[in-house]
């Protein structure tokens, strides 16, 4: 019986969204729809880990928001937002922090009151701070036995270069004092775009104009002294008690705005992407190698990060280091049949196709245009660019990328 037919000739046509400029660069973006009960409304600051002194600051800071303000407890702030149907999140990346709010769109104006308080007075309660603490600090007593710990760390450390941010794991809990300096030089001074999905009338619409005008509106450029690629290394970190071994193999590499990203990202996720991979069929189903292997391409701010993670057993880590190694060489030399290509390929675009299936999806894409800097067309002509790849360009991608990379081992 032949397989079913896949159409590939599509393309991705993303719905505009409307963009209104607001106060000092920043930007309002918005995209409706009737159809639904519920709004998303994102707030995205240009500050995060990399503003920061240390990452254990980023730990606490947007946590404590949440718990105590001038006027509500954390049982209030909690309180409010379940009576309305709502959810609040602060994360921070390395470059931005997003302030998220997930509601009921016949609340809409109710949640404003609250996300600014939020936003402009926490107090961050000693209570809270402390049991916070003690919670990170018991957890990282278990993350530290771990060999995937201790593999990430080391790892982070060599191809960031001992960089303060980028180079670490946060783990020194206990020493993090006052958070309300740091609010004070990220939260209460710089400005913020929006992003608004979902259904919202013209009177909502009014009234976060309005919310915008109480938040502060000073620009801040972008983190830029990444420190220069580091020179490969193979460390072993031996972790007597464990019983099994964290492998790390990856270096620095590029962003998604490289000529070469869509390339890569097609050999990667033939070589170790996805479950049908060689790293996964040939390492781990064929010889029982690992209990989980992948490879994979994430994208940090001006470059990016190609790792190869697997789990395997201590006696066995010499061996999936060889293994890996061999399926490396194998691309390098011979090129996958069109069929296994073809695969990936489908694979891919079915991914692409599921992350625009929602509006709140689409509107993710809209923000990794403006974030990253990506071209308009970049969604329009991935499918184009997937299907341009060739067998030989597989094998020139493998030759060109998978070398000269960092190899950590802990276990």
């Amino acid at each position: 019986m032949n397989a079913p037919y896949i159409s590939t000739d599509f393309s991705i046509s993303l719905e505009p969204v409307t963009v209104e400029p607001l106060t000092n660069g920043k930007q309002l973006y918005t995209l409706h729809s009737s159809q639904l009960e519920v709004f998303k409304l994102e707030l995205i600051y240009p500050f995060g880990l990399l503003s920061l002194n240390t990452l254990e600051e980023g730990h606490f800071l947007p946590r404590l928001m949440l718990l105590g303000t001038k006027q509500k407890t954390a049982y209030e702030i909690a309180e409010s937002l379940e009576m309305l149907g709502g959810f609040l999140d602060i994360q921070m990346g390395y470059q931005r922090t997003s302030v998220t709010l997930h509601g009921l769109s016949k609340y809409f104006n109710q949640y404003l009151p609250l996300l600014l308080e939020i936003i402009l007075e926490p107090t961050f309660p000693a209570t809270e701070a402390d049991v916070l603490l003690q919670a990170a600090l018991q957890n990282i007593q278990v993350e530290r036995k771990k060999t995937s710990f201790s593999a990430n760390k080391h790892f982070k450390s060599i191809i960031y270069s001992n960089h303060p941010i980028l180079g670490r794991v946060a783990e020194n809990f206990d020493q993090v004092m006052n958070l309300e300096p740091l609010h004070a030089s990220t939260f209460l001074k710089y400005g913020c775009d929006l992003f608004l999905t979902g259904n919202f009338s013209a009177s909502d619409l009014n009234t976060l104009r309005e919310f915008y005008h109480h938040l502060p509106v000073d620009k801040s450029t972008n983190y830029d002294n990444y420190p220069t690629p580091s020179t490969p290394v193979q460390k072993h970190i031996p972790l007597e008690e464990s019983i099994q071994s964290s492998i790390i193999i990856g270096k620095r590499l590029f962003n998604r705005k490289h000529p070469d990203f869509i390339p890569f990202l097609v050999a990667n996720t033939l070589f170790g992407g996805y479950f049908g991979s060689r790293l996964m069929k040939n390492i781990r189903e064929e010889k029982g190698l690992t209990y989980g292997i992948s490879s994979s391409l994430s994208p940090n701010g001006p470059d990016g990060v190609w790792s190869i993670r697997a789990e395997v057993n201590k006696e066995k880590m010499q061996k999936a280091i060889i293994a890996i190694q061999n399926e490396m060489d194998i691309l390098k030399t011979t090129a996958p049949n069109q069929d296994e290509l073809q695969m990936v390929k489908n694979y891919l675009l079915g991914n692409i196709l599921s992350g625009t299936n929602t509006l709140f999806d689409i509107m993710d894409k809209h923000k990794a245009l403006k974030f990253e800097e990506l071209p308009s067309d970049f969604y329009s002509n991935m499918n184009k660019k997937i299907q341009a790849v060739d067998e030989a360009q597989v094998v020139e991608i493998i030759n060109k990328y998978f070398n000269n990379y960092t190899t950590v081992i802990a276990g």
